[in-house]
Parts: C-alpha cells; structure tokens; sequence
C-alpha cells in the first residue's frame, strides 16, 4: 500500500487556483502589451524618453499659489534623448526585451505551479522545480535588466549632459530581489514537503 501524491483541495481552493492561472494570463497579455509599447518608444531612435533617476537634486515646480515656483526635491524624471548612441540604443531596446521575456516566463511557471496545485499535486517534485525555475529566471532577468537599465541612464544621461552630468552610475529595481528571495523560500518549503511526503509513502 502507499500513499498517492494527490492532495485533495475543497472546491473554493481550487477555484482559487484556477483563478490565480486566469489572473497570470490576464499578468502575460499586460507584460507583453507594456513591453511592446517600450519598444515602440525606443525602436525609432529618435527622442527617446528615459526614465531617470536622481539623488540629492532639486528643481522649480510653478505649484504654489497662482503657479508662484516652488522648489522641489527630483527622485526621478523623463529625460527625452533626441538621438541616442549605439550603445546606448542598444540598452534601450534589449532592457524590455529582457524584462518583458523574464516578466513572461517568471508569471506562466507560477502559472503552471498554480494549476498543478488546483489538480491535487501540491508537493510534486515538478512543482519544486517550476518555484525554482521562475526564482532563477527572476535572477537573470533581474541582473540583466538591470544592467542594461543602468547603460540606457548613464547613456541618457550623456548625451543630454554632453558628458557634463555626473549622475547615477548604476540603476535598478530592486522590488525584483524580494520577489526572488520569497520564491526561494517557496521552492525550499516545497522541497522539504515533497521530500517529507516521498519519506512518508516509503513507511507505508
């Protein structure tokens, strides 16, 4: 006799599920919709807008009483490039491509995670698997992206300033990192559940 590896879910957890795997679909068409429309921002070449980031700056806003100027504190603004370097166009285009691909694959694992969960296989091993794929393509989109995110800046930054600014040197989300240091906890619960129930069914 041994125990299956099917767990059995009431009906409102499964519909739960089954919702999650609507949900990241719906999560598939709005990553692949933003990062289409980056593109098509970018792709011509020709003022480009970048979001830029700054620390410590300061500038007039007209927001006081009959637009009287006020000065505020910048953590970010669009710099509009009117023509990009090379490399600095390269960054621009491969930065949504690699987190619109990394935003894609991530959500549709956890996807699959969530409709093998929704059939009764909560701690099958391809369910520890589909938790740490997703966690290691975060990873690399996380690191590649960022990088690429910190050239498309540095390069904004550039050609706006003609080499004069100098400004943030290295720039990136680091929402992503807490996104992957959960998924890591996930997959080694999962782990160590899976492997519980692998050591259960032996003694049955």
């Amino acid at each position: 006799m041994s125990l299956t590896t099917e767990t059995r879910l009431s009906r409102s957890d499964r519909a739960a599920m089954y919702a999650t795997v609507v949900i990241a679909a719906i999560g598939v068409a709005v990553t692949a919709w933003a990062a289409t429309s980056r593109l098509i921002e970018v792709l011509p070449g020709t003022d480009v807008p970048v979001l830029v980031p700054f620390v410590g700056e300061q500038a007039t806003l007209p927001i006081g009483p009959d637009g009287a100027p006020v000065e505020v504190d910048v953590d970010r603004a669009v710099v509009t490039v009117p023509q990009p370097a090379a490399a600095t166009q390269f960054a621009l285009v491969a930065q949504p491509i690699v987190t619109g691909a990394t935003g894609i694959a991530a959500i549709a694992l956890l996807a699959f995670f969530a409709w093998n969960v929704a059939r009764g296989r909560a701690f099958a091993r391809a369910n520890v698997r589909l938790v740490l794929a997703a966690a290691v393509t975060l990873i690399v989109g996380w690191a590649v992206g960022g990088l690429f995110t910190t050239m498309g800046v540095n390069g904004a930054l550039s050609a706006v300033s003609e080499y004069t600014y100098d400004g943030i040197i290295f720039s990136t989300d680091f929402t992503a990192l807490w996104a992957i240091l959960a998924l890591g906890a996930i997959g080694g619960a999962f782990e160590i559940g899976e492997r519980l129930q692998r050591e259960t069914e032996g003694l049955v």
